[in-house]
């Protein structure tokens, strides 16, 4: 049963004696501070001048008339010198460093001279919950009627909130990305279902080298993609669940400025392209994609000379199939001057290729290797000295 303040307040030594208690029944002072403010009242004692009683009593000085006035003034968190704030937040991970930028200005300024560098960012959202790991720590908010539950990494503790479980748990993970410096090398966003309009996926940008996006429809992929800084991504990876996409939407991101000035470019199969699209790829080191020939032996060829323009090229994946044909290594073998045995190979087997193509003035070559599969073949280019 809570006290009156005023009863309180008039009535030092019976604070001080429920402390004393506590210390004789010899209970840990966390736990001990939490009887004595279910006792007496959750504002009857702020925890520092507790904490001064009880190990006072502890170490056997029981004196309840104890006069404080004369004692020093106690030192504060700010009061600790700059080298030791710096010693302390150097040794935190950048998770830790996040909570304790919160505290106050002075501790805040110390942490945000560490950058933060996270190895990885991984997002996972369905109809249900929405899932975050910063480097090894994993945060969960789980959707409650209209509102949401939150769980801190590696604890059963949790807090309710009357916020969308999409916004709430957005809302914590953008206090990371807000940080001054904020840098990731790996960030992965994978949503399950249809979102709200409203709903950002990642609500700040993000500084990433790389990035795997899996997404329900078009406009999530451009919307999470965009978010990416363009000038510190290097490799893109895109996913599109249970959903073939139109053609003509792939143009929304071979148009972000993301795609532009990445290195690097992963497409899945429901998204497919055409030998016209294969000159949008010229800036990139490698890449891998589904695509779609309308014209068999001519687009070959076409897709061999586009290639010899890119100046950055390395190496491409192409998983490669003829509109009308069924056999689309044959018209690979047809198309660069390659023999092949026309009769299929026994199961488990598979035709190949090998030809090395030189490209016309230049000490350099394109090498293809191509290996049948059902309806299709996967065509490997490498460009080669």
């Amino acid at each position: 049963m809570e006290l009156s303040s005023d009863f309180i307040q008039e009535n030092q030594h019976f604070l001080r004696s429920c402390i004393l208690y506590e210390v004789l029944q010899k209970k840990p002072i966390f736990d001990s501070y939490r009887n004595f403010c279910y006792t007496v009242g959750k504002d009857a004692m702020e925890y520092p001048d507790f904490e001064f009683w009880y190990y006072r009593f502890y170490q056997g000085d029981l004196d309840l008339d104890y006069d404080r006035s004369a004692d020093p003034e106690p030192k504060a968190l700010v009061d600790m010198p700059v080298a030791l704030m710096k010693k302390i937040t150097q040794n935190l991970d950048p998770v830790e460093r996040t909570r304790l930028r919160t505290m106050n200005h002075a501790i805040k300024d110390v942490s945000d001279s560490f950058p933060p560098v996270f190895q990885k960012i991984e997002v996972s959202i369905t109809d249900k919950e929405l899932l975050w790991t910063l480097n090894n720590k994993s945060f969960s908010c789980f959707k409650e009627g209209s509102g949401s539950i939150r769980y801190k990494p590696n604890s059963s503790r949790y807090e309710k909130s009357k916020k969308f479980y999409i916004k709430n748990g957005l809302e914590h993970l953008a206090l990371v990305q807000k940080m001054p410096n904020f840098q990731v090398n790996h960030v992965s966003v994978e949503v399950y279902d249809d979102t709200p309009n409203d709903v950002d996926l990642l609500p700040a940008p993000f500084n990433a080298k790389s990035a795997f996006i899996l997404c329900h429809n078009m406009n999530q992929v451009v919307k999470t993609l965009s978010a990416l800084n363009p000038g510190n991504l290097e490799k893109i990876n895109i996913k599109m669940v249970f959903s073939r996409a139109p053609l003509a939407h792939h143009g929304r991101i071979l148009e972000t400025v993301q795609f532009k000035q990445a290195k690097r470019v992963d497409f899945p199969m429901s998204m497919e392209f055409n030998v016209e699209n294969l000159a949008n790829f010229s800036h990139l080191k490698s890449f891998e994609c589904h695509m779609m020939s309308e014209n068999g032996i001519q687009d070959v060829l076409r897709i061999r000379d586009i290639i010899t323009t890119f100046e950055e090229f390395e190496s491409c994946e192409l998983d490669y199939m003829v509109r009308s044909d069924d056999f689309p290594i044959l018209v690979f073998a047809e198309a660069l001057g390659e023999e092949i045995r026309i009769r299929p190979f026994a199961e488990g087997k598979h035709r190949t290729i090998t030809h090395r193509y030189q490209i016309p003035e230049s000490t350099e070559c394109l090498e293809f290797k191509i290996k049948e599969e059902e309806y299709h073949c996967l065509v490997n280019i490498i460009k080669t000295r």
